[in-house]
């Protein structure tokens, strides 16, 4: 008898719990998929363990409310890079739903105090949008463990720090082989800024470009946003015979100025046709939405855990304007795309050879045999503006 009772009540029990586990199950939601959890602190050189982590299961049934605060070292409008940002700012909204907020004309020593105002703002995803801030964000990343930081034109990652460093001379590249295609006169001339990105590297590959077909280069150096000098810069190049001229600074000044002369010019700018509607040759930009809008989407479901992009033609991340047909030469989108198809397929490597020490801050670090000219109009920057940290959205 105590033994039927004893089944018998085991029987209660199981129709008890599966009852309500049934109940359960129709009251609660359950994602298709939850996205993988790194919640493994990792060490950082080897320093004080990373306090970032992403949130437990139970609380990544919906996304993460999140806010992105951009940091710009120039003024949105006037900067073709920033541009760049400002798209992806916008598609963030778009695709994700996230709000976002900037801080623009900021100096590297104002770049700490503008993390902690877009922190107190309610940001819990940064984005360094210049190289400048490269080793001030590697900091900044240790000082705040719970907020996650996008940099870009940096190396560094840890568990709370993604960086992106694009191949952007892939892209300069092609552009000196389509610049060397259609010279007449053979000498083509580089207006850029020291401050850019990857600036080296970004003009000895659009040199071998043009090396390709025998073309000379005149390179000037000249601060963006000093148009004085950058006009001086410009003339200059034209009075030595450039016909065609690669701008590569942050500001869209040197390319209206082309427009204006009637010199031929291929920008760094998405939007080149517009500032050189008449003469614009190709161009080149970076295409960044996908890497940022993936990071902030890997933070709002806990799994940001920081990762260097490395993109270049072959991931999209790089993007060239389409050719100007109404001057380009005939073959010259053939040309440029059959070095592409090299590129991205690895069958052609665009650096080789012997690197030389770099003699003084303006001068190329690697031999190139078609740099004929090489000047300096950059005066030392005395009238730096600060920036009085608004947040604007």
């Amino acid at each position: 008898m105590k033994r039927l009772m004893t089944f018998l009540l085991s029987i209660v029990l199981l129709i008890t719990v599966a009852a309500c586990n049934e109940l359960f199950e129709e009251e609660t939601t359950q994602p298709e998929s939850t996205p993988d959890i790194a919640d493994v602190p990792v060490t950082d050189d080897a320093t004080d363990i990373a306090e970032f982590l992403p949130p437990e299961e139970d609380e990544i049934l919906f996304p993460l409310e999140t806010r992105v605060g951009f940091i710009y070292s120039g003024v949105v409008g006037a900067d073709p890079l920033i541009a760049m940002f400002e798209a992806v700012r916008e598609q963030l909204a778009e695709t994700l739903g996230a709000e976002t907020c900037y801080i623009e004309d900021v100096r590297v020593l104002q770049f700490e105090q503008a993390v902690e105002k877009l922190i107190a703002d309610g940001c819990n995803v940064i984005v360094a949008a210049s190289v400048k801030f490269s080793n001030v964000t590697k900091w900044a990343a240790r000082d705040f463990p719970d907020i996650a930081f996008i940099s870009f034109g940096s190396s560094d990652t840890a568990l709370n720090l993604s960086s992106i460093q694009p191949s952007l001379f892939e892209a300069a590249n092609v552009c000196g082989l389509i610049a060397a295609y259609n010279t007449e006169t053979n000498k083509i001339g580089i207006v850029a800024d020291v401050t850019m990105y990857s600036e080296y590297r970004i003009i000895i590959a659009f040199a071998l470009g043009a090396e390709e077909l025998q073309s000379e280069i005149y390179l000037n150096w000249a601060w963006s946003t000093h148009y004085e000098e950058t006009r001086a810069a410009v003339l200059d190049l034209v009075e030595q015979g450039c016909d065609i001229i690669f701008v590569y600074q942050y500001d869209e000044y040197a390319m209206k100025l082309c427009e204006e002369l009637g010199v031929t010019v291929i920008g760094f700018a998405h939007d080149v046709p517009v500032h050189a509607p008449e003469n614009y040759l190709t161009g080149m930009y970076l295409n960044l939405n996908t890497i940022i809008i993936e990071e902030v989407r890997g933070y709002m479901y806990g799994s940001f855990s920081g990762e260097l992009h490395q993109g270049g033609l072959s991931h999209g991340t790089l993007g060239l304007i389409r050719i100007n047909e109404s001057i380009a030469k005939q073959g010259t989108a053939e040309t440029a795309n059959a070095l592409i198809e090299q590129i991205t397929d690895e069958s052609f490597v665009i650096f080789s050879g012997e690197i030389v020490p770099r003699e003084n801050l303006f001068a190329i670090d690697r031999r190139v045999d078609n740099v004929i000219s090489e000047k300096n109009f950059s005066e030392p920057l005395t009238d730096l503006i600060y920036s009085d940290l608004t947040i604007k959205e």
